[in-house]
């Protein structure tokens, strides 16, 4: 089975999970990241899951993300839309409870405590960028960076797979830089930009799990050449 088929069958497993009658009423389908699904798949099918084992592993991964990621939907949401913005974080903690019963069907306390020490990073990333206003231009790139990379390389960590953390990190910036919200960090956007360059950089020599090799050469050129809201084209 090809690689985007593979991980379409999984996230169809992922979204059967999270359904429930109330929040489907009134809050959104979840949108998963499809370069964090791309990064999970890799990180599971080179640490030898298959089947059914990677399905229930895949699952818990993404749902702790998942819920991370639609607790970040919330900036995005209007102020005075009160219902709006609580249901979504009732829906972000439905799907961090999942997780845990996903983790008890793999038997895998580890992870746990990997995934656990993931939310943490996250969530300390998320403080220091939307709430210091202290912060050194420098250690906004590293924070969006931990933000998104967080729980992948926490799961990288726990398989003795460290050896991709620096270009999950990197992917992963330079993915999110394109959805950020103008102007999020609008007062440092000189800063991300000349950070957002050297990324484009070194992910062409940064290790990558082999198994996705094939696909993310082009996924990569896409991220690589596209135009972001940050950069102009190069030409």
């Amino acid at each position: 089975m090809k690689i985007i088929q593979e991980i379409k069958k999984l996230n169809e497993y992922v979204l059967r999970t999270m359904e429930h009658s109330f929040l489907n009423k009134y809050v959104d389908v979840p949108r998963m990241n499809k370069d964090k699904c791309l990064i999970a798949y890799s990180l599971l099918r080179e640490s030898g899951l298959e089947g059914e084992e990677l399905q229930e592993y895949y699952a818990a991964v993404m749902l702790v993300q998942s819920a991370l990621d639609t607790h970040e939907y919330i900036l995005q949401i209007e102020k005075d839309n009160v219902k709006g913005r609580q249901l979504t974080v009732l829906a972000g903690d439905y799907y961090s409870s999942l997780y845990y019963f996903m983790l008890s069907l793999c038997e895998d306390l580890p992870l746990i405590r990997a995934l656990s020490l993931g939310i943490q990073d996250v969530n300390e990333s998320k403080m220091r960028l939307y709430y210091s206003k202290q912060s050194k231009p420098e250690e906004i790139t590293s924070g969006i960076k931990s933000l998104e990379a967080g729980i992948l390389s926490r799961v990288a960590r726990h398989f003795g797979k460290e050896e991709f953390i620096p270009f999950i990190s990197e992917f992963l910036f330079v993915s999110a830089a394109s959805q950020c919200p103008d102007p999020l960090f609008s007062d440092y956007h000189h800063q991300i930009k000349n950070d957002l360059l050297l990324s484009r950089h070194r992910l062409k020599t940064q290790k990558q799990p082999d198994i996705l090799k094939p696909f993310m050469e082009k996924r990569m050129r896409a991220l690589l050449e596209a135009p972001h809201y940050l950069l102009p084209e190069e030409g």
